[in-house]
């Protein structure tokens, strides 16, 4: 008898693990945020972002496509996570979403924009590990302009909370 109580123990082990759902796993989404500047390099008002965000595909790479906003402290160049309790004291500015809250990690290659009738291709190519902890980067840009532009991070410091500024922008060809 002692080795069939046995067997229903294990048999019932077995049973409870498939039967009680184990806990979701959640993550820190990867994100880009990306700040459109206009012809003379004043940012987009969240109307004319909208112009530009209506024209991207939902997805590009892995990411999906939004329009959202950074909160930025008074210094112009470090940004509040939006979990942050300082979130709503920033200055907030209207930005394009790049984000995978799926998988939690994020390749963003090439986004192209148009503006006004023209035409901005840009290289972003970076790869979010679910580990980094710079994994939510806001990216400034130039001002909006034909071409082909690669973001040239080499020598940057990974920041958890700093604007990479748009000098890091170095025009490409196509």
């Amino acid at each position: 008898m002692k080795g069939f109580a046995k067997i229903l123990l294990t048999i019932f082990g077995v049973l409870v693990l498939f039967v009680i759902p184990a806990p979701a796993q959640s993550c820190n989404p990867a994100v880009v945020n990306y700040i459109v500047r206009d012809e003379k390099g004043k940012p987009l008002t969240a109307a004319e972002l909208k112009v530009v965000f209506a024209q991207l595909p939902k997805t590009i790479d892995d990411a999906q496509t939004a329009m959202a906003e950074v909160s930025f402290a008074p210094d112009g160049q470090t940004f509040y996570w939006p979990e942050s309790v300082d979130w709503e004291k920033g200055q907030k500015t209207p930005a394009l979403e790049f984000v995978n809250a799926a998988t939690c990690t994020l390749q963003l290659g090439q986004v192209t924009l148009s503006y006004h009738g023209k035409q901005m291709s840009l290289i972003f190519n970076l790869a979010i590990a679910r580990s980094q902890p710079d994994r939510r980067p806001v990216i400034d840009s130039l001002w909006f302009q034909e071409g082909t532009f690669r973001l040239d991070l080499t020598g940057w410091t990974p920041a958890r909370n700093k604007l990479i500024p748009a000098q890091r922008w170095q025009k490409s060809e196509p």
